[in-house]
């Protein structure tokens, strides 16, 4: 007999409880290894069942990742066809005017492809702008570094420091964006000697 309970340690044995222990601390053999087995096969089961989660998980990811890029890929392709079809009169105007010159056999006015090339540049000019590009106002203008790119420092009396004098090559504007800097001329500070 047990001194603690009354009860003999093999009554003990005969009927554990999941989890329950013997009076020496361990775990009873016979149906807690059974309980373990099945506990292990439950967890098993578990993460089973959280891998085929993941794998569904990353192939929805892929999945969707593959759908966006393709999403992507049509609109960056249909506004290219959109602008291209823009331009082709563009592209035409040039090919008509290159044509008209040289046609022209005995007299070549040369201010006929001036003229020309001027409505390219209008019809080029307003197909662009019908998309968002303007030119950057520069002349005149307190420079200014986010827009303005200066290429050259004179000296000018009468000009305050830091206004553009000329524009080398206009910049542009895509919306709010800047694409292009205008290179221009600024004025410095005059010299003494003026």
């Amino acid at each position: 007999m047990n001194e603690h309970s009354g009860h003999n340690a093999d009554d003990s044995r005969s009927e554990p409880k999941t989890g329950s222990q013997t009076p020496n601390g361990t775990e009873p053999k016979g149906e807690a290894t059974e309980g373990s087995a099945a506990e292990l096969q439950t967890l098993r089961g578990e993460r089973d069942q959280l891998e085929e989660q993941l794998r569904r998980t990353l192939a929805d990811a892929a999945n969707m990742r593959r759908r966006q890029q393709k999403e992507a890929d049509d609109m960056r392709r249909r506004i290219l066809e959109g602008m291209t079809q823009e331009l082709l009169p563009v592209l035409d105007n040039f090919q008509l005017a290159l044509q008209a010159w040289d046609g022209q056999t005995a007299s070549k006015d040369p201010a006929a492809l001036v003229q020309g090339v001027r409505m390219v540049q209008v019809l080029l000019r307003s197909a662009l702008e019908r998309h968002g590009l303007q030119e950057i106002d520069a002349k005149d203008q307190v420079f200014d570094p986010a827009r303005h790119e200066a290429v050259i420092v004179e000296n000018q009396a009468g000009v305050d420091p830091g206004r553009v004098l000329r524009v080398l090559m206009p910049g542009y504007l895509l919306t709010d964006r800047v694409l292009r800097h205008a290179k221009v001329v600024v004025s410095g500070k005059p010299s003494e000697a003026q």
